[in-house]
């Protein structure tokens, strides 16, 4: 005679707690993994030229605002002709509104474009403020296997006391440099490339402007 095996009675509403529990305990161990490492950059780009003369008087650099689809501090590429897309796992250290604002005032000061160039949000009487505007900022992925890093800003120059805030000069700068292969690394060398050719010319066309008389 055989013995049988007995089972111990479980209930279908106990088993359906036991699969809630399972399913929690699940969902809590998805929670303890590892967050993905992303990599951070900065831009370092060459310093311009010393200037022979410096413009008299003192420069501040203001704001240097970037058009939304780039003022992120991911990465944006442009994957086809009308469509952008954000790298999740390669950024900039800090937004590149602050990046950008910091490495003109470094250039144009090393430079001595003017005899004294302030740092953004400096508390410094000048005599003249610079702003800009970053319309685009991102890898174009557009033509495969090939990327090319491209920015364009509009740098702005106006006279710091006068109330209207009317700039009297303005110059638009672009820049598309080839970045290999196209990984993050390449991107963001092509990228001090371009903005080293972009504030040297700059620096030059500064240096270059007749200014108003310092009120």
């Amino acid at each position: 005679m055989s013995i049988a095996t007995h089972r111990p009675f479980v209930s279908r509403a106990a088993l359906a707690v036991m699969a809630l529990c399972a399913l929690a305990l699940a969902a809590g161990c998805s929670f303890t993994r590892p967050a993905p490492v992303k990599s951070q950059y900065l831009l370092t780009p060459k310093t311009p030229p010393v200037a022979a003369k410096p413009q008299p008087g003192t420069l501040r650099i203001g704001i240097v605002n970037v058009a939304g689809p780039f003022r992120d501090r991911n990465f944006v590429i442009k994957a086809g002709e009308l469509r952008y897309e954000t790298d999740y796992y390669d950024e900039f250290v800090v937004p590149p509104s602050a990046i950008l604002a910091e490495q003109t005032s470094r250039a144009l000061s090393r430079s001595r474009t003017f005899t004294h160039v302030a740092a953004p949000g400096a508390p410094v009487q000048a005599d003249y403020v610079l702003d800009g505007f970053v319309s685009s900022l991102y890898a174009d992925h557009t033509v495969q296997g090939r990327c090319k890093a491209v920015i364009a800003i509009n740098y702005y120059l106006s006279q710091a006391d006068i109330g209207s805030g009317v700039p009297f000069w303005s110059e638009d700068y672009r820049r598309e440099v080839d970045c290999g292969g196209g990984d993050a690394d390449a991107y963001v060398a092509a990228l001090n490339t371009a903005l080293s050719e972009i504030l040297a010319k700059l620096a030059t066309d500064l240096g270059a402007v007749k200014l108003p008389p310092a009120q």
